[in-house]
């Protein structure tokens, strides 16, 4: 039986980096990572020359984002650097720059008042914006308008962010995310590919003596006289008083831990807790370059929010398909051999959907990504499709785009608590506290975790 100061359960971005903190702290960590790499959705793999994501990325605040943020306060070198990028949305065949290319597409009053929406949200605090975490994004736009177009086009700004539609996205969360990457105006990809950045905080690990062990499941996490004690992984009793989870929220209560070690009260409210959307993605490796001026576009649809994801959980494929195409080649040359293209592209669907409707969802998606980059599947030299089953059998979480949808009533002041009822136990990672974009979100967990409980 060993003992350290602190476990930590599962390397995706959230648990990387609150081992990172902790170990920098002076305290002794073990990492265990049921996979045999780290990233968890930010991960990325190597295939004939290609690096490729997992997930489709845009670091909403590059280097001056909490990924970076977090690695400086660390002492640790890392060398990232981003390619900036303003994000472009298309709907209809057309191309065009939220909100002010607006003008002239929706009434002037629609448009004026739209501007105003995104003026207000960014002259507000951090704190004036929690007064809106409660309210849907849908209840917020329709204060200002009520135009469906307007409305379409916002809510994929907010599922680009968080993965979910207007109507359940909460309108504070949102205004946290438009108001921070607005003054960051640092969205970019990293150069080397996201595997860059799992390499830098996996050599501040190495800097600190983290024990970091891949391969290694965590069978149970151990309770004794009410508090966690430590894990058994891999057959080995492992002991701490600080358990971190960055396993899932549902996956920690329910599987490793054991429902019988927390109130019934609780249970309940981590049973009922909703996920994002759940994502269809595609991967084109092409033995050429094509568009070589397209980097990442955001595509919508003009059907009402809706009545379009109604639509897909009854199988059928809306005009126009919601879609986002990132080209990490683009960014970066060095992602992909020497005249040749990587092309990443995904649609979010609600959870639930069923598996028999993705592959014609996909194929639709594809369609909408020919009609940007023509020749894609003739000069493919491999492709890989990813479904919400495949995406939930590697992930967990249920296949989530993001983690625990931070929604109206999920989000900000009402986010799942770090700190579990059961002491010496904490959630990290896109399932609790934090708040942002993606990948910076589940850092800000970290970053709340660390604050708030051990400094």
């Amino acid at each position: 039986m060993k003992r350290y100061d602190a476990i930590v359960i599962g390397a995706g971005i959230g648990g990387l980096a609150a081992a990172l903190l902790l170990a920098e702290s002076g305290r002794s960590v073990v990492l265990l990572e049921k996979r045999n790499q780290p990233g968890g959705r930010i991960g990325s793999s190597k295939r004939d020359g290609f690096t490729v994501d997992f997930g489709v990325h845009l670091i909403s605040r590059g280097e001056k984002g909490p990924l970076v943020q977090l690695l400086e306060r660390c002492g640790v070198e890392h060398g990232i650097e981003f390619t900036k990028v303003r994000p472009i949305q298309t709907t209809g065949g057309e191309s065009f720059k939220f909100p002010h290319d607006l003008k002239g597409r929706v009434p002037d009053a629609d448009f004026e008042a739209v501007v105003k929406m995104v003026t207000d949200v960014k002259g507000m605090s951090d704190e004036e914006t929690h007064a809106f975490d409660g309210q849907t994004l849908e209840e917020f736009l329709s204060t200002y308008t009520t135009d469906p177009f307007v409305h379409a086009c916002v809510s994929q700004v907010g599922f680009i962010y968080c993965c979910i539609p207007e109507y359940r996205l909460s309108a504070g969360e949102f205004a946290r995310c438009l108001k921070w990457e607005a003054e960051a105006r640092s969205s970019g990809y990293p150069t080397g590919g996201c595997v860059s950045i799992m390499e830098a905080y996996l050599a501040g690990l190495g800097r600190y003596g983290v024990d970091v062990r891949f391969g290694v499941p965590v069978d149970k996490v151990l309770v004794e006289d009410g508090r966690a004690v430590g894990v058994v992984a891999g057959g080995e009793e492992l002991r701490s008083d600080l358990v971190v989870s960055n396993a899932g929220i549902k996956e920690t209560v329910r599987d490793l831990v054991g429902e019988g070690a927390f109130d019934a009260e609780y249970v309940r409210y981590v049973d009922g807790l909703e996920i994002s959307f759940v994502s269809i993605i595609a991967r084109f490796a092409l033995d050429t370059v094509i568009s070589p001026e397209i980097k990442m576009l955001s595509g919508f649809s003009s059907v009402p929010v809706r009545e379009y994801n109604d639509k897909l959980m009854r199988g059928e494929i809306p005009e126009e398909l919601n879609s986002f195409i990132v080209v990490p080649s683009s960014f970066d040359p060095s992602v992909a051999p020497a005249g040749k293209q990587l092309v990443m592209m995904t649609t979010a669907v609600p959870a639930g959907i069923k598996d028999e409707y993705c592959p014609a969802i996909l194929d639709a998606l594809i369609k909408v990504a020919e009609s940007h980059f023509p020749g894609l599947q003739e000069h493919a030299l491999f492709v890989e499709r990813v479904y919400p089953s495949d995406a939930a059998r590697i992930m967990g979480e249920e296949g989530a785009g993001i983690g625990i949808a931070q929604q109206a009533g999920q989000a900000g002041v009402d986010r799942p608590p770090i700190k579990t009822p059961l002491e010496g136990l904490y959630i990290v990672g896109a399932e609790a506290g934090g708040s942002g974009v993606g990948t910076e979100l589940a850092v800000n967990s970290a970053i709340e975790f660390f604050d708030t409980y051990v400094a």
